[in-house]
């Protein structure tokens, strides 16, 4: 899980913080194709590229693109609502997952993980404002 390690969410971080963070991650695999997210689905967790590539599938039709340390699925788990797009493997991935009963006690114990993710989703606003 080295990459989780290094993704920009917790690079950085004092060792010691990373492996207890990594430790709550589990890998999974998905083949080119695979949906990994379905959109207006309930939030299961979150997730972190490690290797691959992935698109995500906006409901208007825009794509856009994640790779190897991106972040993904906070966003319901944040507001409580559904997905808010289609998140699918544009070839094989290897995505860490963190479920759901995990996230809000990651951010409240590694508030630089929480600031990363707020800078995060602050830029991802930006772009689909057309701000940036």
């Amino acid at each position: 899980m080295a990459t989780l390690g290094t993704s920009q969410l917790f690079a950085g971080l004092p060792e010691r913080e990373i492996k207890e963070i990594v430790e709550k991650f589990e890998e999974v695999r998905h083949p080119a194709g695979w949906e990994v997210t379905p959109g207006g689905g309930a939030g299961a967790g979150f997730m972190v590229v490690g290797d691959g590539q992935l698109d995500v599938v906006l409901p208007d039709g825009r794509t856009r693109e994640l790779g190897p340390g991106e972040a993904f699925g906070e966003m319901a788990l944040l507001d409580k609502g559904r997905r808010s797009a289609t998140v699918r493997a544009r070839t094989d991935v290897t995505i860490y997952w963190l479920p759901a009963w995990e996230f809000k006690p990651l951010l409240i114990d590694h508030p630089e993980v929480s600031y990363r993710l707020l800078e995060q989703l602050s830029r991802r606003l930006r772009r689909a404002e057309g701000a940036g």
